[in-house]
């Protein structure tokens, strides 16, 4: 079974095309929507799919999916970004990579649900098979016994999925799957399409220089 993590903080305009679309993948699966408190109308409207199994948790990413974690009862774990859409086949495609005894996790790439030329080079580059080009919005899965032995995610507030491909990588093979999750643009219309590709770019290199992940996060600010 592949338990899709679904983390949510004031999340009412996106999380039911996101659930929706889960609801629509052929395969062996169950959805888990972690709250962070929200205030506005998400739980709602989680609370009108019974079928789903929705937490509470502290709020803060890595707290979230690790509580998400906890509570899943699959043996592949799949990290959903609530503004991101899976693809068609995407836990038949999951479950398929995990025949390989090697493989301990992976990703999608990156597709967003409106055309810029920055987004295009973006998503290009989403392709690679690098920590460097792959981060959490990409739809990171993993085996859960492989998740248990690295310890979850750490207790940082930011670069989470940067930190657990680092320890996930040195336990067997993890895949670019080469299917396309597709994710709002909200925070490059809100910042400026440059201004936010540039400023992501300059954020994963200062990451892989060692600069601390928390004193980074204030630059890149939670969805109000």
């Amino acid at each position: 079974m592949v338990s899709i993590i679904i983390p949510c903080y004031n999340e009412a305009n996106y999380i039911e095309a996101t659930l929706k679309q889960c609801f629509s993948q052929i395969g062996d699966l169950e959805i888990i929507v972690v709250d962070g408190g929200s205030t506005d109308y998400t739980t709602k409207i989680v609370e009108n799919y019974p079928s789903v199994v929705l937490i509470s948790s502290i709020k803060g990413r890595s707290n979230q999916l690790n509580k998400g974690a906890e509570t899943s009862k699959g043996s592949i774990l799949l990290f959903l970004h609530a503004d991101t859409l899976l693809p068609p086949k995407a836990i038949v495609s999951i479950s398929k990579a995990f025949k390989n005894e090697q493989v301990v996790g992976g990703s999608f790439y990156l597709e967003f649900d409106k055309y810029h030329v920055l987004l295009f080079l973006y998503s290009m580059l989403s392709k690679i098979n690098h920590s460097f080009f792959t981060y959490g919005d990409h739809g990171i899965f993993i085996s859960k016994q492989v998740f248990s032995e690295i310890g979850g995610f750490k207790n940082v507030s930011f670069m989470e999925d940067a930190e657990i491909q680092k320890s996930a990588r040195k336990k067997g093979k993890f895949l670019k799957l080469n299917l396309g999750v597709k994710t709002s643009t909200r925070r490059f219309e809100k910042h400026g399409f440059s201004k936010q590709f540039f400023q992501d770019m300059l954020i994963a290199i200062l990451f892989k220089l060692g600069v601390d992940p928390e004193k980074l996060k204030r630059y890149y600010p939670d969805h109000s």
